[in-house]
């Protein structure tokens, strides 16, 4: 028998893309997986279809937006008490080609320390192209960019990565239990990085798996998010790097600050005072410890939401908690 998988996807509306993964998923072929649904409070009837669809999956509605992390938590509890080795979270904006799921386990049953494992992933429009295949990380820079040098075969044995992308990982529950779940006050945006560091700091691994592949549609809705990828771009890659660079802190808060600045100093018109508006407002929470869904004057934000496990995708936002 091969070991329990719990796929985990969030989702915020976006039905017909969630649909679409489901049926991928079916004809992936993993013989002994369970499929979680956590619904973040979606509005287009997201449940209903995919009961109507006759899909086997457990539906978890939260009632509101808990953002990536908080989506994800609730599933990865669900995981827990189910009794799995393996939960594997996946963005709804995702196809499988058939054995992905196989190769990431295969690949981890013969690593017993390693803890998260990340398919090769395409763009779903143009499928010769990879979206991730690893990473580079600078903490001191504030930077967490993908390696767009890697093009693995798809023989290739799986290989290291400072961190991988949260759209798909596979990760072992026992590392889990260790290490907890997803760190709630990033919301959206860079958690996949600082819950890599954080297994790295406990000596387990993370891992890329050539043999394994999806496709990623992502960047479908950017233009809705004027502004908001840069509140969390600043606040969030501040979080990372106040857990996890050490003294090179202040390096990092320097150098992100004039990152963004600079950025949005390139805008013209309202975009460049909407874009200055919300660096200034990431900083301005990280410094007062204000994490969690991005607040506005009726509250959080609804279109922070637009994410199907990752939103509007996290893709969206900078490649699933990069800064690019």
């Amino acid at each position: 028998m091969k070991p329990g998988v719990a796929v985990i996807i969030v989702i915020w509306n976006g039905v017909e893309d969630t649909l679409e993964c489901l049926r991928s998923l079916v004809a992936e072929g993993y013989p002994n997986k369970q499929i979680i649904i956590v619904d973040n409070g979606s509005e287009d009837g997201s449940a209903e279809r995919i009961r109507g669809e006759g899909f086997e999956v457990s539906l978890i509605r939260t009632g509101k937006n808990l953002g990536f992390t908080g989506g994800n938590n609730v599933g990865l509890a669900e995981a827990l008490s189910s009794g799995v080795k393996y939960s594997f979270l996946l963005n709804n904006d995702t196809t499988l080609e058939p054995g992905a799921i196989g190769a990431l386990v295969d690949a981890a049953e013969m690593s017993p320390r390693g803890a998260i494992f990340a398919p090769v992933i395409h763009y779903y429009d143009s499928p010769s192209e990879v979206w991730f295949a690893g990473a580079f990380l600078s903490l001191t820079r504030g930077e967490a960019v993908h390696n767009n040098f890697l093009h693995p075969r798809r023989d290739a044995a799986p290989y290291p990565s400072p961190w991988v992308s949260g759209c798909a990982m596979l990760a072992r529950m026992d590392a889990v239990e260790e290490v907890g779940g997803l760190d709630d006050r990033f919301y959206l945006t860079w958690e996949d990085v600082d819950w890599c560091l954080e297994m790295r700091a406990r000596s387990w691994g993370v891992e890329v798996v050539p043999s394994s592949r999806i496709l990623h549609k992502g960047g479908r809705s950017g233009a809705k998010l004027l502004g908001i990828r840069s509140y969390y771009a600043v606040r969030n890659s501040l979080l990372l790097a106040s857990k996890h660079a050490g003294r090179g802190y202040l390096a990092a808060l320097l150098r992100i600050t004039s990152r963004h600045l600079r950025s949005a100093l390139r805008s013209e018109g309202r975009e460049r005072i909407e874009v200055l508006g919300t660096v200034v407002e990431g900083l301005w929470d990280h410094f007062r410890g204000n994490y969690g869904p991005r607040k506005t004057k009726k509250g959080p934000s609804k279109t922070l939401g637009g994410f199907s496990a990752g939103p509007v995708t996290e893709s969206e936002l900078g490649e699933a908690g990069t800064e690019a």
